[in-house]
């Protein structure tokens, strides 16, 4: 099968992959939500650096076992694959930012804010593929926008500059997922979750050239153990969703990230988002379903035209 196939192919999903897309895309950012804790708790001790390799060489092997029980080990050609590279970069960039304003913000914020994803790749799709984007979605991006600066607490007195390198992590991690959709089907999952791995810990080594890296505790070893461990797994899950579903079905359950976050934050921190946090959320949760909803009625209206512009078949 050529790769022009296996690509035609994923545009067209049963019912039964969706649903397993959407179960997979809540079970990882339940996962996620755990990893980012731990990683919080590690990275008050720790510069981000240090913390993002010492991570993902606690993830390694367990990926590798992934890898090797899922057949992916068969398909090292990955690490010479642009489109898996290029992913894995911009994997790493975004988690490097996002790892570094982490020990500043609350774990439901910087969570919040990387919710704003699927309406940058709408807005992406506009600029990179020229694809047509109508009023209505661009007022969802800006009211979307409006949310992240409800979010980043200026109205309440309290804002957090931090916040704008995780709004970079979204950026580059919409790019990652423009990535994600492109990739064949013929590479498993399991080998871009390590090819994933090996480049974001390799991107971060250089960090210990502009951050002080020192020893580390029994209770930062935990905390690292922790992290490494779910990240691994939500890794998986998360391209595995992206890929086992259509991305209009299953991209917006990853606003239960919203909801884990926070339940994540205001148990170990005690952190509870004022009324402007809340408000910016529901902001940009709106603005992302309404995004995928208009994608949605777009898709089946190009449908319904090709149907329709089609000669009919002979009888």
């Amino acid at each position: 099968m050529t790769e022009g196939v296996t690509r035609a192919a994923r545009n067209v999903f049963l019912a039964s992959e969706n649903l397993r897309g959407i179960m997979l895309m809540i079970v990882a950012r339940l996962v996620f939500a755990g990893s980012d804790t731990f990683t919080k708790l590690a990275s008050a001790g720790l510069p981000a650096s240090e913390v993002v390799v010492l991570r993902n060489a606690v993830s390694l092997p367990i990926v590798m076992v992934l890898a090797w029980r899922l057949g992916g080990l068969r398909h090292f050609s990955a690490f010479r694959d642009r489109t898996v590279v290029t992913r894995s970069v911009l994997e790493g960039t975004g988690t490097l930012a996002f790892v570094a304003a982490l020990p500043f913000v609350m774990l439901g914020q910087s969570t919040v804010i990387l919710l704003t994803v699927p309406i940058i790749l709408v807005a992406l799709s506009a600029m990179i593929y020229r694809e047509a984007v109508g009023w209505r979605r661009w007022t969802a991006i800006v009211i979307g926008f409006i949310g992240v600066i409800l979010v980043a607490g200026p109205l309440s007195g309290r804002p957090s500059y931090y916040l704008l390198l995780t709004q970079f992590t979204a950026v580059a991690w919409a790019f990652r997922d423009l990535m994600t959709s492109r990739i064949v089907g013929r590479i498993p999952t399991a080998t871009v979750s390590l090819v994933n791995t090996v480049v974001v810990g390799c991107l971060a080594v250089p960090g210990f050239l502009f951050q002080h890296w020192h020893g580390f505790g029994m209770q930062e070893m935990l905390y690292l153990l922790g992290s490494g461990g779910l990240v691994a797994f939500s890794n998986f899950l998360y391209i595995d969703a992206l890929r086992t579903g259509a991305i209009a079905v299953v991209a917006p359950f990853r606003y239960s990230a919203a909801l884990w976050a926070t339940i994540a934050g205001f148990l170990v921190w005690g952190d509870v988002p004022d009324m402007f946090g809340v408000i910016g959320t529901l902001f940009i949760i709106g603005s992302g379903l309404y995004t995928f909803y208009r994608e949605l009625e777009l898709v089946k209206a190009r449908r319904l035209q090709s149907q329709l512009s089609s000669p009919a078949s002979p009888a």
